[in-house]
């Protein structure tokens, strides 16, 4: 298994340069996620001077989080299934997103609605006209948060490699689509019986234009059950 391998060559790694490698990994993150903010609305994707600290913190805390699910990896108390079943693979993928969608949804709500928290939160919503850069305007506090509801998930729980990785890319691009202005979803979108219970672009704008409303990422359907659906 090719993923295992370089996983297991991983492990030779001392934590300095393990930190150093996925700081680069997470860095190229970031500079494929402005690339295509770039490449769709050039005018909008300009980085402030007073969110460059915001999004270099975001950077580092990314890379703890990287390096300790590595870490937990490393000591076999993250487990990961590196079968390649297609059944394991498809249940596992479906099962992570709604786990992670609905506490990603929990987070989120209690960011707005806990008087400690919501200060916090706030750095996010500065942004009430949003870009890629959004994104990773983020406080320290929440992307640990953020990071620590992943780790937990999948330490508790043994998914399949290829369903981490997956998520991990509709991870990245939800965050990418969700905070341009431009809508890259099509029309029908939002009539079809079984696409209009997943998220757009325009779902997470409403939201940093009116905060009370639309907390989920991935779907509709937590904000349909808890009424705060605009």
């Amino acid at each position: 298994m090719i993923f295992e391998s370089w996983l297991q060559q991983l492990t030779e790694f001392n934590l300095v340069s393990l930190a150093v490698f996925f700081l680069i990994e997470n860095l190229v993150l970031i500079y494929i996620s402005v690339l295509i903010g770039r490449i769709i609305e050039p005018e909008n994707t300009v980085l402030k001077k007073s969110d460059r600290k915001w999004v270099f913190s975001t950077l580092i805390c990314n890379t703890f989080i990287t390096v300790s699910g590595f870490e937990l990896y490393r000591f076999r108390i993250l487990e990961i299934d590196f079968s390649e079943s297609i059944v394991s693979f498809l249940f596992d993928t479906l099962f992570l997103i709604i786990l992670m969608d609905f506490f990603m949804f929990c987070f989120h709500f209690l960011a707005h609605r806990l008087k400690w928290f919501n200060p916090i939160h706030r750095l996010h919503h500065t942004h009430v006209e949003t870009s890629v850069y959004s994104l990773y305007v983020l406080h320290p506090i929440e992307t640990l948060g953020f990071g620590i509801i992943w780790l937990f998930l999948i330490t508790i729980l043994k998914f399949n490699f290829l369903s981490i990785i997956i998520y991990l890319i509709l991870n990245l691009s939800y965050g990418i689509f969700g905070h341009l202005k431009t809508d890259i979803f099509p029309d029908f979108w939002y009539k079809n019986r079984l696409t209009k219970w997943i998220s757009t672009t325009k779902f997470h704008n409403d939201h940093h234009k009116n905060e009370s409303h639309n907390y989920g990422f991935y779907f509709t359907i937590w904000d349909k059950i808890f009424k705060t659906i605009i």
